[in-house]
């Protein structure tokens, strides 16, 4: 990723969505449907509590 000189750059929304995406799991960004990547975003983001 491009070096922002400015604050205003660091907190962009394009800067922040694109380091929340490459931090998930292969997983989750495969998902065949939208349901899917949501039950499979939230077990990675929470964990499994099914218990």
């Amino acid at each position: 990723m491009r070096q922002c000189v400015k604050d205003i750059g660091k907190y962009s929304f394009p800067r922040r969505t694109v380091e929340k995406w490459n931090a998930l799991n292969n997983e989750v960004v495969t998902a065949h449907n939208v349901h899917s990547f949501k039950e499979k975003l939230n077990i990675w983001r929470h964990g499994d509590r099914t218990l």
